[in-house]
């Protein structure tokens, strides 16, 4: 987030008419503040995740990616990703967005009947947005506060509100409700594990190339949480 701002204000410059935005941009940055009376934990626990991201995380997908052909893994996120579709319409009712998941459960009927039961993501070929959302966005637009910022040991960055509803986003999606538990934990990890086998370069340039990790970090995930409530 802060690259992509960075970006922003550079090429707004190039143009006197909207040095006015260039401010507004700056004044926002300059005034986003976290609750963070933990940051002594949170950076020694960012420190944490990036080892177990570079040592265990980073070979086992890398080996998982090397191994998968990529219309399985991308098969896999079209159906986990339509299987979510309960959370997403449950948050969004609970914040009184009738028309976002009326595009929702229209997402869900084209991807199951045109999409081969989700295997392909044929609605957002189609131009169908998706809207996502979870109970700590729908306590967070209804006005609940985050709480202090929270990195959570594997998981990454959180909050108080958001780690708190964690339990609730667990049974809002049908892996949840696979018995026994450990079973269940083991397909809901398989499941991050492929959505991340997208996201590697991603996480590598992140982990790797970010100054100051865990304040961008930090900030991000923040502020992506704020717009999402919105």
């Amino acid at each position: 987030m802060l690259k992509i701002r960075i970006c922003l204000l550079l090429f707004l410059c190039l143009s006197v008419s909207l040095c006015d935005e260039f401010d507004d941009f700056e004044a926002e940055f300059e005034e986003f503040k976290v609750n963070d009376p933990l940051s002594g934990y949170n950076k020694m626990m960012t420190s944490f995740n990036i080892g177990f991201y570079s040592y265990v995380a980073r070979p086992a997908i890398k080996s998982y990616n090397f191994i998968t052909p990529q219309f399985l893994r991308t098969g896999v996120k079209n159906i986990m990703g339509n299987l979510a579709m309960p959370m997403r319409v449950s948050s969004l009712l609970l914040q009184f967005k009738f028309k976002e998941v009326g595009i929702e459960f229209k997402r869900f009927g084209v991807n199951m009947f045109f999409g081969f039961f989700g295997v392909i993501d044929a609605a957002s070929n189609t131009g169908i947005a998706k809207y996502p959302a979870d109970f700590g966005t729908a306590l967070a637009h209804w006005g609940v506060g985050s709480g202090f910022h929270l990195v959570l040991p594997i998981l990454g960055p959180s909050n108080l509100r958001d780690t708190l509803s964690m339990p609730v986003n667990w049974y809002l999606v049908p892996t949840g409700y696979i018995e026994p538990f450990y079973v269940s934990l083991a397909v809901n990890s398989y499941v991050v594990m492929n959505e991340l086998s997208f996201q590697t370069d991603t996480l590598d340039e992140l982990y790797y190339n970010t100054p100051n990790v865990y304040p961008f970090l930090r900030d991000a995930y923040e502020q992506r949480r704020i717009e999402m409530s919105k």
